[in-house]
């Protein structure tokens, strides 16, 4: 009989306050792949937590550096070397040849 209670007693009840979500722990340093046996003899480094105002720090850090390189690959990609079609993808735009004499580029796969 007290165990039909308990349990009539158990299906009755109900939480309604939901737990709170654990707050987020960023990830302050990567992994080292360890080989097979050199990884037994590896001393390992305790993980150094940072706050919220380092971590955004270093964020904007490599935002910045991340924006730092498209910006220098678009001054890159203006050059005549890329925009140029003479070019055909060659550091120097090939030399004209007449048709007896032209060779097969193997850099772009034409006859120059």
């Amino acid at each position: 009989m007290m165990g039909v209670v308990i349990v009539g007693y158990g299906q009755s009840t109900r939480d309604v306050n939901t737990p709170k979500a654990p707050a987020p722990r960023y990830q302050a340093f990567k992994k080292e792949k360890k080989g097979f046996m050199f990884g037994l003899f590896k001393k390992k480094q305790k993980p150094q937590f940072k706050t919220y105002q380092e971590e955004s720090e270093d964020f904007r850090e490599r935002v910045s550096a991340v924006l730092e390189q498209k910006a220098k690959e678009e001054r890159k990609m203006n050059k005549a070397r890329y925009t140029n079609p003479l070019y055909f993808g060659h550091k120097k735009p090939p030399k004209k040849r007449k048709n007896g004499k032209k060779k097969f580029c193997k850099e772009c796969g034409l006859w120059h």
